[in-house]
């Protein structure tokens, strides 16, 4: 036991230094037959609202659209009270979204001790809710607008490039936000981040979309115009919503963008709470359950499909083509 207490010291800092409303972790299979409703109007409509809030107070704050107020202001109501890491901890509370709660003891984790498990040991797991055909954790919409923060300002306000930035969020989540802390390093995780880069860069679109998905990709979320048509000052003005559609996809999911571990321990403890799930529901939860949906983003990532893809989520063949449409 001794030689494990400088582990324990160390996991337990990580943990402290972390963002302490940071959500732990969820568990994408227990309960999953439980039919979920669409929670995108309520979830965008919030977001929405905390744009506005951004705009208005980077308008009252500063004159002349200035941009570095606009990001300020932007982030400040985006993290606070709804949205960011606290996002867990209010959407777990939300009696009007129709969210799957499990505790740590009924999850696939529940065999996992403190030394495995520490983050999720102190603060249990994080609720599932559905976002269009996706079932994914409200921890990554804290993902989407911090860690997708970091994104942006390493890849473009800082110039390192998009390389650089996935590099950082890697790094983070083998680390404190991951395998360190949870025991899960989770590819979902990365590809809210990377969603959530794409996002900030729309919001003034002076950067090219490292993705193509089409016209809405070139469109900003805020323009900077004229208060009157008459007038001279010009002011922040929030040019159409958001929509999760654009950045939400079924590699949200852990059930279908498979997650690693910290060792094979592990792994075999997660493993054989999943096989029993599949016997008790008679359903094969097998990862990856959506091997289409898989297909379909290493179509969408391309070359970054490598980096934000589980092996087995990679590999998925694409799903085959109809006769009539060859």
């Amino acid at each position: 036991m001794l030689s494990r207490l400088p582990s324990t010291l160390t996991i337990v800092f990580l943990v402290s230094i972390a963002s302490p409303t940071r959500s732990a972790e969820i568990d994408s299979l227990t309960g999953r037959t439980v039919i979920l409703a669409d929670s995108s109007n309520a979830l965008e409509r919030r977001l929405d609202e905390a744009l506005e809030a951004g705009v208005l107070r980077a308008n009252q704050t500063s004159a002349g659209c200035d941009e570095n107020a606009l990001y300020r202001e932007l982030r400040r109501a985006l993290a606070t009270p709804f949205i960011g890491h606290v996002i867990a901890e209010s959407l777990n509370e939300d009696e009007t979204l129709d969210r799957r709660r499990v505790r740590r003891v009924d999850s696939i984790y529940r065999d996992l001790d403190l030394l495995d498990n520490v983050s999720v040991h102190w603060k249990d797991l994080s609720a599932v809710v559905r976002v269009g055909d996706a079932l994914m954790g409200v921890d990554k919409l804290g993902h989407f607008v911090v860690e997708g923060w970091e994104y942006f300002e390493i890849a473009h306000l800082d110039g390192e490039g998009v390389a650089a930035a996935m590099e950082w969020g890697e790094r983070s989540e083998r680390t404190y936000f991951g395998r360190y802390t949870t025991g899960v390093h989770s590819y979902a995780d990365l590809v809210a981040n990377f969603e959530g880069m794409r996002f900030w860069l729309h919001v003034l679109g002076r950067a090219d979309d490292p993705l193509d998905t089409g016209w809405r990709s070139s469109r900003p979320y805020v323009t900077c115009r004229r208060r009157f048509w008459f007038a001279g000052e010009r002011r922040w003005h929030l040019s159409r919503k958001l929509d999760l559609a654009d950045y939400v996809t079924p590699v949200w999911d852990e059930a279908v963008n498979c997650c690693s571990y910290r060792n094979e321990e592990i792994e075999a403890l997660v493993r054989a709470r999943i096989a029993e799930l599949s016997e008790a529901a008679n359903v094969n939860y097998a990862c990856p359950l959506d091997p289409d949906g898989c297909a379909r983003a290493r179509l969408r990532f391309g070359e970054w499909a490598p980096r934000l893809l589980h092996p087995t989520c990679l590999a998925a063949p694409l799903p085959s083509r109809p006769w009539w449409r060859f």
